[in-house]
């Protein structure tokens, strides 16, 4: 019998992907069975660049992100967050990457917000993509030159991979929804300094900290207590020689004798 699914085992980066999946299930199938609550979903809880509909709901700056347009957009979206998490916690813990990721979200929607409003664009934004690039440039902008393995390109450094992201968005911007690839450089430019600030903003090559073995410890306690115990037998080897030479072996007590006997 299979045993019951026990949330309190799953990851923060499971949780993650199932509440972001399950949103998104749910509204995609709205728009199968009512397309006028699909539309007021949306109309509520995507994030839009018109002030005339937007009114101020700034919650959109977060639930944006816990929708997809499509299955394809979702499950992209969700592979990407995982293998990223994954360089995440390389060099960090859970608490921090929940901060890259909706921080990271709410940065990649006002980079869209501002762009957008500046230079007149109307229009929407749904994905995590935003937020997923923040948690991937976090670890940019923290060690940059960590290498990881690419079936095709083999063992690279990944700002390699975080230029060709940008490249990738920048040229996007003149073709198909520039709403979405501004978002993902916002993401991008958040992550890059959420990850310099962690790092002191040192351009380094960093390497996971690694924790000092108990084994080395104990095998150094281990010849630290033989040292001091070797030490002690000459003191009372050269006390009891002593004593010899000033008054004789004869002079020596019996557990004197049996002492010095026991050393030869």
């Amino acid at each position: 019998m299979m045993k019951a699914l026990q949330i309190n085992k799953l990851t923060i980066v499971h949780k993650l992907l199932i509440a972001i999946a399950s949103i998104s299930i749910f509204v995609m199938l709205t728009k199968l069975f009512n397309v006028a609550v699909y539309k007021t979903i949306i109309e509520q809880f995507a994030l839009f660049s018109d002030f005339t509909i937007f009114k101020y709901r700034i919650w959109q700056f977060v639930t944006y992100s816990f929708l997809h347009a499509d299955i394809m957009h979702l499950v992209l979206n969700m592979v990407m967050l995982y293998l990223f998490s994954q360089l995440f916690f390389t060099f960090f813990n859970e608490k921090q990457l929940l901060k890259a990721y909706f921080l990271g979200g709410i940065a990649a929607g006002i980079f869209y917000f501002a762009i957008c409003n500046i230079f007149g664009l109307k229009s929407f934004v749904v994905g995590a993509s935003g937020a997923i690039m923040a948690v991937f440039f976090t670890v940019v902008g923290y060690n940059p030159k960590m290498r990881v393995t690419i079936i095709i390109f083999g063992n690279i450094a990944i700002y390699y991979i975080a230029l060709a992201f940008i490249a990738f968005d920048v040229v996007q911007l003149f073709f198909n929804n520039a709403g979405g690839h501004l978002a993902h450089i916002g993401g991008s430019i958040f992550g890059f300094c959420y990850g310099k600030y962690l790092g002191g903003f040192l351009w380094t090559n960093k390497q996971p900290t690694k924790k000092k073995s108990p084994l080395r410890t104990v095998h150094k306690v281990n010849q630290d207590q033989r040292k001091s115990a070797q030490n002690d037998v000459q003191k009372q080897i050269d006390i009891i020689l002593d004593k010899i030479s000033k008054s004789g072996y004869e002079s020596l007590t019996q557990e004197e004798k049996e002492f010095l006997f026991k050393q030869k």
